[in-house]
């Protein structure tokens, strides 16, 4: 009972559940796809003033929490973050699509630059790139005006990109980290186990 709610494996969400499609067989309704992205336009990232699809910027705190701040852990934390981008093509073997980034979640962990203000201030951006980098979109397939393209739906409100890694630490299991985990809690447990019965018996 006390290892079942560590171990037990998580419902999983809308995202988890949607299957990876390819962009020729795409039809209406929330998809996702994996691929590269293709600029339609530019804009300037705040710390490096690099020319990139979008970006995500985040400033940062290095400060405890709660009120009692003085004597809480200190650690870096986020107290500010703003997201830009412009619309864009993302591309798989099979063809494009476009991206209408009207508010899109970007959640990325790549194209990471970091600019230190302070001892305990710290601004972070990281960058959607036309390069190499596979992202995962998230969104509702649409056609408008004899155009197909991804967006935001009122009724599904999912738009999102990721990069592979920030996808798969987020929402795909890990079974050699959960198998670890496991056993430590196990052996763990059993040591305690043991610790209290040679105790009663020392007694």
């Amino acid at each position: 009972m006390l290892l079942y709610p560590l171990l037990k494996k998580k419902k999983p969400g809308l995202i988890e559940t949607l299957e990876v499609s390819k962009i020729e067989t795409l039809s209406s309704g929330l998809v996702k796809i994996k691929g590269r992205l293709k600029a339609v336009d530019h804009v300037k990232s705040p710390i490096t003033e690099t020319k990139c699809i979008g970006y995500n910027y985040s400033q940062l705190a290095y400060r405890s929490a709660g009120v009692r701040r003085a004597k809480g852990s200190k650690k870096w934390r986020t107290y500010r973050t703003e997201s830009k981008s412009t619309d864009f093509y993302i591309q798989d073997d099979t063809g494009k699509i476009k991206v209408n980034t009207k508010d899109i979640s970007i959640q990325i962990n790549v194209n990471r630059s970091e600019k230190k203000l302070s001892r305990t201030l710290l601004d972070v951006e990281n960058l959607l790139l036309e390069d190499d980098t596979e992202y995962i979109i998230t969104g509702t397939v649409v056609n408008k005006n004899n155009s197909v393209e991804i967006i935001k739906d009122e009724k599904d409100k999912e738009l999102r990109v990721m990069d592979i890694a920030f996808y798969e630490f987020t929402f795909e299991d890990i079974p050699f980290m959960k198998k670890k985990v496991g056993f430590f809690i196990v052996f763990l447990v059993i040591g305690i186990l043991c610790f209290v019965i040679y105790k009663s018996f020392s007694n």
